[in-house]
Order: C-alpha cells, then sequence, then structure tokens
C-alpha cells in the first residue's frame, strides 16, 4: 500500500508540470493600439502665476470595437517614465463620450512634488490611456496608447493676500492689510480690528484690481479682473477672525467673546516696576485686544490678569523665558497656582528700549512689540523732553523718572504729549530724569490747581525755594490725555473713554 502511494507522489509533479506547460503555450496577442494617445505638449514649462490655466492636455481616437454585446471603459494613468506605472496616480476612470484630460499649473507641479522631483528640474512623464473590455464571452486583453513627455516645475512662492476697504485703513491699497497665507496660494487668515465699514480682499498693495468681492451671500468670494463688485459689510466694531479660501470661494468669519476683562503690565521695564500694585493697565481696544503705549527699559516684563500684593494671580507670559521683542510671538495663559514655578517673562535689553506700542493678542494668543521711531525734535525748542511724577502715577515719587511725554509734530508746534491712567493725587513735570529731584519743572501757576482747571504753566526750580514746589492735582481716577506746549506755556488735560 505504501509504495502504491509513493508511486502516486512521484507522478505528481510530471502532471503539474504538463498543465503548466499547456498554459504557457495559452497566449494572447496585444490588441493594436488605434486610439493614438497624444499630449499638447512634448516639453512642459510649468508657471506658478498660471496656476489654475490648463498646462496640459491628453487627447485619444476610439478603440477597436471588440464585437457584439461588449463595453469599453476608458482608464487614464500618469507616472514617471519607464517606472511600469508602479507609482503612478490613481486610475482615472473617463466619463462614456469623452476623449480628452487636461492638468493645470499648480496640478502638474503637485504631481512632481509627490514623485520627489527638485523644483526647477525637468523629468520625464509617461501617460496611458486604458480601454477595458467587458461583457463579452470570452477574456479580451485591454488596448492601450502610450506617450512620453518632460515637465519642468516651479518653486512654490508665497502669494499674498490682503484686506482693503473703510473697515480698515480705508480704500487705499498701500495700507492693506496683509493676511497670513497657511495653504499655498489657496487658504488665508488674519485676525484683527475692524471698525463700522466694508472690505474686500486684494492680491498687492499696488492695485485695487484684480480682487475677491463678495459672492452669493456672506460665506462665498467672486473674483473680479477690473473694479466692481459688492464689498463685504461690518455693522459691528471690534475684533474678527476672518479665513479665506481662493481656490473653493469661500469665506468664514468670527467675532470670539472676550476672555480676560482687564490685563496689566509689571516689571522693571515698565514705568511700574516691581510694585504691582501700581502695575500699567493695558487700554482694551476691542473684545479681544488689549493695547499698552509707552516706554520700555532695560528689564524684564510680563502681564498680570488680576492684582494682589501676594502675587498669586494668573498671568499671560511667553512661552520661553526673556523671550525678546522680534523674537517669537506667542504667549500663554499661567494660572496663579502654577505662576511661582513657570515666572517667565519678556526681555528688554539695553539696545531695544524705547516707546513702544505692544498689542496683546487674547484671541490668537499672540503679542506685537511696534518700537516707534525717534521724533526729531525743532533745535529751537529750549524743553526737548518732559518726564511726569506724582503719587497719581504709575512709579509715585521714584527717581530716575520713568514716565515721559512724546513729542507730537502734528500738532501745535512745542506740543508733548501723554496718555494713560491717572490714581487720585498729585504731579508735576520733571524736564531732567538725570539729576534726581534736583531739576527744573513744569508747574501750576497756582500751587493744588485741579487738573480739571488748568491752564497754564510755568517753568521753576526746585529747590530753589520753597515757593518752588507747585503741584496739580487729580481728584478723579481717569485715563487722560495731557498735552503739554513749551512754547506758549499752556496745559491740557482730557479724559479719555
Amino acid at each position: 500500500m505504501k509504495k502504491v502511494i509513493k508511486n502516486i507522489l512521484m507522478t505528481l509533479p510530471f502532471v503539474i508540470m504538463g498543465c503548466q506547460d499547456e498554459t504557457e503555450r495559452i497566449t494572447l496577442d496585444s490588441p493594436q493600439d488605434t486610439m493614438g494617445l497624444k499630449v499638447s505638449s512634448s516639453d512642459v514649462v510649468l508657471n506658478q502665476d498660471l496656476g489654475n490655466e490648463e498646462a496640459i492636455s491628453f487627447t485619444w481616437g476610439s478603440a477597436a470595437n471588440r464585437g457584439e454585446g461588449t463595453k469599453l471603459t476608458y482608464y487614464f494613468k500618469m507616472d514617471m517614465a519607464d517606472n511600469n506605472f508602479e507609482t503612478s496616480i490613481a486610475k482615472v476612470e473617463i466619463p462614456e463620450g469623452v476623449q480628452s484630460i487636461s492638468y493645470t499649473h499648480k496640478e502638474m507641479n503637485a504631481l512632481l512634488n509627490g514623485w520627489k522631483v527638485t523644483a526647477g528640474e525637468t523629468a520625464m512623464l509617461e501617460a496611458e490611456i486604458i480601454a477595458e473590455v467587458s461583457g463579452g464571452s470570452v477574456y479580451m486583453k485591454p488596448e492601450i496608447s502610450k506617450v512620453q513627455f518632460s515637465v519642468t516645475g516651479y518653486n512654490i512662492a508665497p502669494r499674498d493676500l490682503f484686506i482693503v476697504g473703510s473697515a480698515v485703513e480705508g480704500m487705499d491699497a498701500t495700507k492693506a492689510l496683509k493676511m497670513n497665507e497657511v495653504l499655498s496660494e489657496q487658504k488665508y487668515e488674519w485676525g484683527g480690528h475692524l471698525e463700522q465699514g466694508d472690505f474686500k480682499f486684494i492680491k498687492s498693495r499696488t492695485s485695487l484690481t484684480p480682487s475677491y468681492t463678495k459672492g452669493a451671500d456672506n460665506n462665498t468670494l467672486v473674483y473680479n479682473e477690473t473694479d466692481g463688485g459688492t464689498l463685504f459689510h461690518i455693522d459691528k466694531k471690534g475684533y474678527y477672525f476672518i479665513t479665506v479660501d481662493v481656490e473653493n470661494l469661500t469665506i468664514a468669519s468670527k467675532y470670539p467673546e472676550n476672555k480676560y476683562e482687564q490685563v496689566w503690565a509689571v516689571g522693571n521695564a515698565t514705568p511700574a516696576d516691581w510694585d504691582i500694585m501700581s502695575a500699567v493697565e493695558l487700554k482694551r481696544i476691542n473684545n479681544i485686544q488689549f493695547v499698552y503705549e509707552g516706554d520700555l527699559y532695560e528689564g524684564e516684563l510680563k502681564f498680570p490678569l488680576e492684582l494682589r500684593e501676594d502675587w498669586n494671580i494668573p498671568y499671560l507670559m511667553p512661552k520661553t523665558h526673556h523671550t525678546e521683542p522680534g523674537g517669537d510671538n506667542t504667549m500663554e495663559y499661567v494660572e496663579k497656582d502654577k505662576a511661582g514655578t513657570h515666572d517667565y517673562k519678556w526681555k528688554i535689553t539695553e539696545s531695544q528700549t524705547g516707546i513702544y506700542k505692544i498689542i496683546l493678542d487674547t484671541y490668537l494668543m499672540e503679542i506685537t512689540f511696534e518700537k516707534k521711531p525717534k521724533i526729531e525734535i525743532p533745535d529751537d525748542l529750549d524743553i526737548k523732553a518732559v518726564w511726569m511724577t506724582g503719587s497719581a502715577t504709575a512709579t509715585k515719587w521714584d527717581t530716575p523718572f520713568k514716565i515721559a511725554f512724546q513729542y507730537n509734530p502734528d500738532e501745535k508746534k512745542g506740543t508733548f504729549v501723554w496718555e494713560g491712567h491717572l490714581d487720585p493725587g498729585e504731579i508735576k513735570f520733571p524736564l531732567s530724569n538725570t539729576e534726581g529731584f534736583e531739576c527744573d519743572y513744569l508747574m501750576p501757576v497756582v500751587n493744588g490747581t485741579s487738573v480739571t482747571e488748568a491752564e497754564k504753566m510755568e517753568r521753576r526750580n526746585y529747590p530753589d525755594s520753597g515757593m518752588n514746589d507747585f503741584k496739580w492735582k487729580v481728584d478723579e481716577a481717569c485715563n487722560y490725555k495731557i498735552s503739554l506746549n513749551v512754547i506758549d506755556m499752556t496745559v491740557k488735560f482730557e479724559k479719555l473713554p
């Protein structure tokens, strides 16, 4: 019995080999190419500026008829040349009756990037059209037509988009606000303050056209090559976060809710130094943003969200300790119980000191340091610098004096201006911050004059006599704008909202 089984097993390979030999002898010839696949250009150079325009197209004729009851379905493939289509794009089924397919400059450049072709280099590609047969009684090989061609790609450069209109800086292209390009040539974002008014989107700061304006509703865009179109409108001024997709022609707008009621600045880089209860309050300019305008000195600063003597309060801090202006612009919320072990601060170096406008964006959690350019003061002015000191100020009577007035060339010649918060108390205006208290001051004509009645001032030296220590009196805690004219010796206090 074992001998019989062994004999059967020994004969099996010959049976299998015999079957294989018989299968190999059955071959199907590939059908002749009657489609004649053609490419619009055998040497294509892509151009980013022509992104959505046609770069290349393919056309073909009908495949040979395969007999009654059969149906032909056409498929298109494309890959690097001589690669046997192993890294081909996904097979594209061609709709019935269609005998062409095309790709834009942007689409072709994206394909080259996917095949790891270096930008600017020329690559040989290959395309094929496949006519597959179905419905016949026997299997029939598809008809295939191929063509090779070269393509040169480009390095993707940023493509800007700007907001312009009465809701921002007016209908002046040079003052348009730049959006952030988050998806090359397609998706843009911007967060900031919008006034009640209109706006649209433009491609450069040199022309108001072409532009994107309002489409069928507030969520759609329309592209205009020339003037025209309906502008988007803002009824309620405040902070908005806008997302635009210029390829899908969509727009989304958010009006975020306020996170924080008040923000202060504290640190030896600020006039308040490290006196937490004298921290300088930032002005809230809309539902999300706060601004500080004034001097920054060599030192550190952070932004408390409450004021308490024990410093156990929440803060806005940099993500990296001692971040400087111009560095990482992101910030983070630090809970009060963690502030002691995570005491990060911004750092101002000696070369960075000056007058700043700082904007805190509590939606994007970003900080912007904008150093104001030095203003040239006329040579013929006897007084070229003015400071402020007093119990009504954040720095009290500390020296050297830190609160400086800024010369304003847009107002009457000789005018220095300061804006900020004053508490009830006294103030006067020293003309030096290097000589301690013994220097010249601008003082009221009558000691104790209320700021609400202030009109004239005099220059006096302290401590020449006891009569030379006159001060103005602040009765109400408020934000003020103080204007001093050192030519006609006038002073004006204005309450701010």
